[in-house]
């Protein structure tokens, strides 16, 4: 496995035309989640649109919902991180980063 200092570097860096952005945010009561304006920007996420609610373990990842089919929508996904040359050991990696840097 690789070192997630170098994992995150390869992640945030590799994205080209893409726009990354990553912020923390806090689960309300009644199960709602207030996505960062840098993120809702960064997806070009606007008022009204429906988006699309996953999980992967316990990762969530947002989509906008547009015309394509579910697997239409994932592959984007699942194709850069194969091209990023990451595992799903390296993505768990990332996420339990994530994780320990929200809570400190």
């Amino acid at each position: 496995m690789r070192n997630v200092k170098d994992i995150s570097k390869i992640f945030l860096t590799s994205y080209g035309e893409l726009a990354m952005e990553a912020s923390t945010t806090k689960v309300s009561s009644k199960g709602q989640v207030v996505i960062p304006v840098n993120v809702r920007r960064a997806a070009g996420f606007k008022e009204g649109e429906t988006v699309l609610a996953m999980t992967i373990g316990d990762t969530i990842i947002l989509k906008k919902i547009t015309d394509k089919t579910f697997e239409e929508s994932v592959k984007p996904i699942w194709t850069r991180i194969r091209q990023l040359g990451l595992t799903e050991e390296d993505v768990d990696a990332l996420i339990r980063k994530a994780k320990a840097q929200s809570s400190s």
